[in-house]
């Protein structure tokens, strides 16, 4: 990724100007630099003093720096701008709330963040066998890797409405098949007792989508998300409002951009714990959003570095007689 790319603050994009500054000391004499590094600053700097003398407009998203780089990229940096996908980078690394990333989660989530190729991938899958890509580890279902991110994202959900609410359920079940209407069983990934009003049931259903997969490159991430909380409608509506319950659908990108219901459903949360505990809304904001946010990295990452093979055992349970000693030679 080029370099002006990533100091830019965290809000813009960027991973903030600890990495510049940290680069200047340590590699660079900061004496031999000062002038280079000066009329850098000067002229990435212009278009926003010109903006402020009231000669001209300034957007981020039209800055040389963004301008500069291929769709892919740019796609991805607005994306963690105006999907507010930050925080992880801006967090303390505290392991008890599980804010802490390993080295490989840490350069596949930024790897990503910029659209660029991630190391170390297998030339194949160990699955089903094919080309082992970024979209395919995102779509390959083999070894339920797939499923296992939706539980993570569903799990870290289901805890924070725990945290505010006593009733929550997990996979509650909306409707049982119907053999002679023809109708599947309908279940749903998490039911919250008064989260939009007292005493009324609210279920969810969570999916969890790569945004820049193949078929929505022509549509803007924001329409992507909205489709998907339409199909879940859908799907889920109807038999929910029969029970006397309502729908909400929860969406969000591999990389964290929550859709439009998605967000109203963690600004709620976030409100109701910071009664419950007694805390500033906007401390317990950030830190319900970055809950939310590494689960959803770690889901995400699961996908890529996560085995499709399940491991066997070499002893035979079954009759309670192990493998012969040449298995082990």
């Amino acid at each position: 990724m080029k370099s002006e790319a990533k100091i830019l603050q965290c809000q813009g994009g960027g991973v903030g100007k600890t990495h510049d500054l940290i680069h200047t000391i340590i590699v660079n004499e900061p004496v031999e630099t000062a002038r280079t590094a000066f009329i850098t600053s000067r002229a990435y700097t212009d278009v926003i003093v010109t903006a402020i003398k009231g000669k001209g407009d300034f957007s981020v998203y039209d800055h040389s720096i963004l301008t500069s780089l291929s769709e892919g990229k740019k796609r991805s940096i607005q994306r963690a701008v105006k999907g507010k996908t930050s925080i992880w980078l801006t967090v303390l690394p505290v392991s008890h709330y599980h804010f802490d990333l390993s080295p490989s989660e840490f350069r596949d989530a930024l790897a990503i963040r910029y659209h660029q190729p991630l190391s170390k991938l297998p030339a194949d899958c160990d699955g089903c066998g094919g080309e082992f890509t970024l979209q395919h580890a995102f779509d390959c279902r083999k070894g339920g890797l797939i499923i296992q991110r939706h539980n993570e994202v569903r799990d870290a959900l289901g805890d924070l409405a725990s945290t505010a609410f006593k009733d929550v359920i997990r996979e509650p079940i909306v409707r049982d098949a119907d053999p002679v209407r023809g109708l599947p069983a309908l279940v749903a990934d998490l039911g919250v007792r008064g989260l939009w009003a007292a005493q009324t049931e609210v279920l969810f259903d969570i999916r969890v989508m790569d945004t820049d997969a193949q078929s929505y490159t022509s549509h803007t991430v924001d329409s992507v998300l909205l489709s998907a909380e339409n199909e879940k409608k859908k799907k889920y509506l109807d038999a929910v409002e029969a029970r006397h319950a309502s729908f909400t659908p929860f969406v969000t990108s591999i990389d964290g951009v929550l859709s439009r219901e998605a967000n109203s459903v963690i600004k709620l949360l976030a409100t109701k714990i910071a009664l419950k505990w007694e805390k500033p809304l906007s401390e317990v904001t950030g830190w319900v959003r970055a809950r939310l946010a590494f689960a959803i990295l770690r889901a995400t990452n699961l996908c890529i570095r996560g085995s499709r093979v399940k491991w066997r055992s070499a002893v035979h349970m079954d009759d309670g007689a192990g493998l012969p000693a040449s298995a082990y030679e």
